[in-house]
C-alpha cells in the first residue's frame, strides 16, 4: 500500500475511534481520574507554587482542526485533575458565549460556571484557577464586557468566587474559583481577581513553525519555574498552531509525550519549587497525573 494512503487511513481510523496514550488523549474520558488531589495538600501552600495541570482553550471542541483543542468535556477535565482553565468569551448582545477565534463553542460562560460550581460542591477541597479573556469582536452590546461578567457571577452566586489582587493560599481558595482577569476593569469597579498576565511568568509561544523549537521553549520555561520565585506563578503553554504545518492536535501529539518524558527524567537537584502550571491541548491522563505528583517530588 502507498505510504500516503496508509497515513490517511490511520488518521481516518483515529478520528472515528479516538486514541488514548499516556500523554495524549483523543477519547471522550480520561483513563484515570484524580478529582480530589488538592485534598492531600496543606492549606498554607500558595497557589502560585503549586504544580497544576491546565488546558488551553478549555472549551474549544468545535470549529474544525485549527480551532479544536480539547476532547474531554469540562466535568471530565476536572475529574482527571485539571485545575487551570483558559476560558474565552465573546461579548455578543450583552451575552457571553464561548468562542475560540471566530468559532462558537455551543455553550455560554454561565454554563461553564454552573458546571464548575457543581464540581466544587462535590469536591470542596479543590479550587479552580480560571483565566477569563474577551475573545473575538464584540457585537451589538449595550454595556461593557466587565458588566456582563459581573451579571453572570451574580447569577451563579458571588460566594463561589474569591476576589483578590494576588494569588491566595490553597486554604483560602478551597471550594472557590479564582479568576485571572485578562480584560480591563478600568473605570468599572473592583477587579474580579489577579490581573493576567500581571506579575506571572508566562511562556506562550503559540505560533509554531518548528516543533523542536517549541519543545525547547517549553522545557526551558519548566526549568525556569523549578528554580524560580516560590511566590510567583509560572505558566507554561505546551499548545500551539500553524495554519499549514500544525493543528493543535497535531502539535499535541508531538509535544505532550516529550513533556511527559521531561517530567519522568527531570532532576530534583537544587530545585526551589514545582514545575508550575502546565497548560496543554488533548492531554493524556498520565501526563496530568505526573504534573500533579510534582507537588510531592
Amino acid at each position: 500500500m502507498d505510504p500516503a494512503v496508509k497515513v490517511l487511513l490511520y488518521f481516518l481510523v483515529v478520528g472515528v475511534l479516538g486514541e488514548q496514550t499516556p500523554a495524549f488523549d483523543r477519547t471522550d474520558a480520561p483513563s484515570v481520574t484524580w478529582p480530589d488531589w488538592m485534598s492531600f495538600l496543606p492549606d498554607y501552600i500558595p497557589l502560585s507554587s503549586l504544580a497544576m495541570p491546565g488546558t488551553h482553550d478549555t472549551m474549544a471542541f468545535y470549529g474544525g482542526p485549527l480551532a479544536e483543542c480539547q476532547i474531554w468535556n469540562l466535568e471530565n477535565q476536572y475529574r482527571a485533575g485539571v485545575r487551570f482553565l483558559d476560558i474565552r468569551c465573546r461579548h455578543y448582545q450583552d451575552q457571553l458565549p464561548i468562542f475560540h477565534g471566530v468559532s462558537y463553542q455551543r455553550t455560554y460562560f454561565l454554563q461553564v460556571l454552573q458546571d464548575t460550581v457543581k464540581f466544587l460542591t462535590e469536591y470542596p477541597s479543590e479550587t479552580i484557577l480560571m483565566r477569563l479573556k474577551e475573545e473575538y469582536e464584540p457585537y451589538q452590546n449595550t454595556r461593557s464586557f466587565y458588566k456582563s461578567v459581573a451579571e453572570v457571577l451574580s447569577q451563579v452566586g458571588e460566594h463561589w468566587f474569591l476576589r483578590t489582587n494576588s494569588l491566595p493560599t490553597l486554604g483560602q481558595a478551597r471550594g472557590k474559583v479564582v479568576i485571572l482577569q485578562d480584560f480591563s476593569s478600568k473605570g468599572e469597579g473592583e477587579a474580579f481577581g489577579p490581573p493576567y498576565p500581571g506579575p506571572m511568568s508566562i511562556s506562550d509561544a503559540y505560533q509554531v513553525s518548528d516543533d523542536a523549537v517549541k519543545l525547547a521553549e517549553v522545557e526551558r520555561h519548566l526549568t525556569v519555574a523549578q528554580n524560580g520565585d516560590p511566590d510567583r506563578a509560572y505558566l507554561t503553554y505546551c499548545s500551539g498552531v500553524h495554519w499549514i504545518l500544525y493543528t493543535p492536535e497535531g502539535l499535541a501529539r508531538k509535544i505532550n509525550p516529550r513533556v511527559l518524558e521531561y517530567l519522568n527524567i527531570k532532576t530534583s537537584v537544587a530545585r526551589r519549587r514545582s514545575v508550575g502550571i502546565v497548560i496543554m491541548d488533548f492531554p493524556g491522563a498520565e501526563l496530568v497525573r505526573k504534573i500533579i505528583l510534582d507537588n510531592w517530588m
